[in-house]
């Protein structure tokens, strides 16, 4: 009979998941995307085009910004996925598929003040951000040595 100053816990089996990695992973992954945005923005604005005008601007930022999200959000959330989950002995790709999901629904609200032809870039930015999860739980599983 379990008494109040039992020691043990209810649960013997503790989850795999580690909740504050998963989330500072997925917060630094849109860090990452918008890294990305800027960098490529500036470089056009100091080193491309320094002499346009700012109606030039503000359109090449718009247009890359579409072009730069996707492949920046998913190489952002695989490397993300992978550090959030590299030290753990078990649930690799839970964790790493956690991140890409959070990732996801930090940016959800996006899609609803997207121009209806930028929708499908959302879209195709948050599948890519789950499966990279995915990806670099994989990766930081097979990098261990360990099976699920």
């Amino acid at each position: 009979m379990r008494t109040l100053d039992t020691a043990q816990p209810i649960s013997s089996k503790q989850s795999s998941i580690r909740w504050k990695r998963v989330l500072a992973a997925a917060f630094c992954s849109e860090i990452g995307v918008i890294a990305a945005i800027s960098i490529v923005v500036a470089v056009h604005r100091f080193l491309v085009s320094p002499g346009a005008t700012d109606a030039a601007y503000q359109e090449f930022a718009q247009r890359a910004g579409y072009d730069v999200a996707a492949p920046a959000a998913a190489l952002s959330t695989f490397i993300c996925a992978w550090w959030a989950s590299r030290r753990l002995q078990s649930g690799h790709i839970i964790n790493g598929v956690l991140v890409g999901v959070t990732a996801t629904l930090l940016t959800l609200g996006f899609i609803l003040g997207a121009r209806p032809e930028d929708r499908v870039m959302y879209i195709t930015s948050y599948l890519l951000r789950i499966l990279a999860g995915y990806g670099g739980g994989f990766a930081a599983r097979k990098k261990g040595g360990l099976s699920e």
